[in-house]
């Protein structure tokens, strides 16, 4: 079946990957034909694709898939090239200054890593005068009076739409923005050299090897899928904005979201104390930024359409509960809940269901703003309390987007929410979790996000790369990559992250399933507000107990570490990295540095478990001294600072996610020096003063 690719690349040397494979090996046959059904026509031209289209479909029939495939390989060799046995046979053709300057950079470097030749970059001006030969494609970066006389205008795109046409000549890479156009040129990339961005930089950025890249036979128009598509990060700088378009994250979207109500209390908690959450007795109230709504009071309800109608009555407006603990056990409050009679000190505390209560306020507040504004939509979270679907035939007004914040585990939550008339984006949490250890729920986490895809997934917003890519790289990258390839199975985003190590890329798959069955095994809880527990036998819930740690899904992961990753568990880990050292060949110079990546990662996490360990007073060894617990901080910090220039940790956002985090890796937030009894703040301790309360 496939002898006739063989021979081809044989004759002419070493092809780049063309990406005829999907996942299943019935769609291998069908890629050329789907190329060109794909093509959603912006000009003229859709008879002539029609027929083209039945051509090659009547090929495939005649002479099977094998011979089709080795027939347009073959079209290939006498038609026309990027890059010929080594030699440039294109230009590529900047015609509009600035715009699409990234992506002709990227195309660049990237035809440069897979064959060693640097195509030349022209101005549409030059290209008369170069006297190319016939022979030679003209690659058209963007919009421009070239492909304006093909007939493809900016303007004719929809927002984030994309087009990837091989024309004659010439092969263009277009959109209506920055943003599009290298989303056009990643497409292009992946598809016909077989790019991967596995983690910001240039170590991770796997082009394989060739010296031929032809011209395909390609005409596609298309957008992202997902309407939103963002993976939060902290980091902005040039690579990781890279990675980011490489994976075209982006947004056309108009619903916002976040805690919308952080700034109230300081702005009325005066004047409007009875807009605010009542205490049970006892009680004081929650930081300020934390503070609820006494949602039974329809006064809130004016307020928010007050600063509604100074924006404007825009068609969106976000009406999402503030984070934490404190809610609302006023009598009215009371009365929304269903079901009824909940523990008040539960309900204060963010451990009872409060969706009822929440549903109504927004139906009620929903057809206020839409008498004023018919078009209206609310965008919140389904959250904390307010997670669950609503019960008992409660449903959504229409015009209700929910952010959904649960676990990997919530199928039947996500069902009930859209069943109860909501749009859905995922907005999950599950990053936080392991605090910087390899937590690696791969199958859980992945096949969670390709159902959540076929059940009306609208957009979704992951809080968020915490830049742990030494351990955790695998989980952004497998998200990333099922946004944009959403037809590739878990194991297929494995496989390809594996297969830039080359000769060692098995001894790497076997690491990488360690770590997953480690995670399973270990069952982190998630963050949903309160921690949601994934399996009450797992380790994770068995440390906690068993040693009284925090909980939280934000800070516990730290405080496990002396009791997870204990030294006989590293050492295992340590061993599949010695056999992917010995299977790399010598010349594999990019192979060896991408097994150290993730040694480093590994040596991180062995350091900051040992700083947590002496800077936790119930954890810490007898006899242990400031002075010592100082020099372990600072050789940490050394450390973080040299493997962050290699992006195995962003340096910044772990310092500040510790700081936020109040985890003793420095001594300013250690205790318990000056006194010889054992000691220190409980879990339970932590957990509450961490949450607030």
């Amino acid at each position: 079946m496939w002898s006739g690719v063989t021979r081809s690349v044989q004759q002419t040397g070493s092809f780049c990957p063309l990406r005829l494979a999907r996942s299943a090996a019935v769609e291998r046959g069908q890629g050329i034909v789907r190329k060109s059904m794909e093509y959603n026509p912006t000009t003229k031209g859709e008879g002539q694709l029609k027929r083209a289209v039945w051509i090659v479909v009547g090929i495939f029939l005649l002479i099977g898939i094998g011979g089709a495939i080795a027939l347009y390989v073959n079209w290939n060799e006498r038609g026309r090239y990027l890059v010929y046995e080594g030699e440039a046979r294109a230009v590529i053709v900047r015609q509009n200054g600035a715009i699409g300057k990234e992506s002709i950079d990227e195309l660049q470097a990237r035809i440069r890593k897979a064959t060693g030749v640097s195509l030349p970059i022209v101005e549409a001006e030059q290209v008369e005068s170069l006297q190319l030969p016939e022979t030679h494609v003209l690659i058209l970066v963007g919009p421009g009076p070239m492909t304006e006389a093909l007939g493809i205008r900016g303007s004719d795109f929809d927002k984030e739409a994309y087009r990837v046409a091989a024309i004659g000549d010439k092969l263009v890479l277009t959109g209506a923005s920055n943003a599009a156009i290298f989303y056009a040129t990643s497409y292009f990339l992946d598809e016909y050299l077989g790019v991967r961005y596995l983690w910001p930089g240039e170590l991770g950025t796997y082009v394989p090897r060739c010296d031929t890249i032809a011209l395909p036979a390609v005409d596609v128009t298309r957008r992202p899928e997902a309407e939103q598509r963002r993976l939060r990060a902290s980091d902005t700088g040039p690579d990781t904005v890279r990675w980011m378009n490489a994976h075209m994250m982006g947004s056309r979207s108009q619903f916002a979201f976040g805690h919308a109500f952080t700034e109230w209390y300081e702005k009325y908690g005066k004047e409007h104390p009875d807009y605010f959450a009542q205490p049970p007795a006892g009680e004081r109230q929650v930081l300020p930024e934390r503070v609820k709504l006494d949602l039974s009071n329809e006064a809130v309800d004016e307020a928010i359409i007050r600063e509604w109608r100074a924006a404007g009555t825009p068609d969106n407006w976000n009406v999402s509960p503030n984070d934490g603990s404190g809610f609302c056990v006023s009598a009215g409050c009371l009365a929304m809940d269903e079901p009824p009679g909940q523990s008040i000190e539960a309900i204060w505390r963010a451990d009872g269901n409060l969706t009822a209560r929440y549903v109504k306020f927004w139906n009620r507040l929903l057809g206020k703003m839409r008498a004023i504004n018919p078009k209206v939509t609310l965008s919140t979270y389904a959250y904390s309390s307010y997670k669950e679907p609503p019960q008992g035939g409660l449903r959504l007004g229409e015009g209700m987007v929910i952010g959904f914040v649960h676990t990997f585990q919530a199928f039947d939550q996500w069902k009930g929410w859209s069943d109860a008339g909501a749009k859905l984006f995922l907005r999950p949490n599950w990053w936080h979790s392991g605090a910087i250890a390899p937590n690696l729920m791969l199958h859980a986490t992945g096949d969670y996000f390709k159902f959540a895809r076929q059940n009306g997934m609208i957009g979704f917003d992951f809080d968020s790369i915490m830049g742990y890519w030494g351990t955790q790289g695998l989980n952004y990258y497998l998200i990333a990559r099922l946004s944009v390839r959403p037809e590739l199975s878990v194991d297929d985003v494995i496989d390809e992250y594996a297969s830039a190590f080359g000769k060692a890329s098995s001894a790497i798959r076997d690491y990488i399933r360690y770590w997953e069955r480690f995670s399973v095994e270990t069952a982190y809880n998630v963050s949903a507000g309160n921690g949601a527990t994934i399996d009450p036998a797992g380790r994770f819930e068995a440390v906690v107990k068993q040693y009284d740690l925090p909980s939280s899904p934000l800070n516990s992961g730290w405080y496990t570490l002396p009791y997870l990753y204990i030294d006989s568990v590293m050492q295992e880990a340590y061993a599949y990295l010695d056999r992917a050292d010995k299977a790399a060949s010598a010349d594999e110079a990019e192979v060896l540095e991408r097994i150290a990546f993730l040694r480093e990662g590994l040596r991180h996490l062995e350091l900051t478990r040992e700083v947590v360990r002496y800077g936790y007073e119930k954890t810490r060894p007898a006899g242990a001294t400031p002075e010592q617990f100082k020099r372990m901080s600072e050789e940490l910090d050394n450390y973080r600072k040299q493997i962050a220039s290699r992006q195995v940790i962003w340096y910044d956002a772990l310092k500040a996610s510790e700081k936020q985090r109040d985890i003793p890796t420095v001594p300013e937030r250690t205790k318990g020096w000056n006194t010889s009894k054992p000691g220190g703040s409980s879990g339970a301790e932590l957990d509450e003063a961490f949450r607030g309360l």
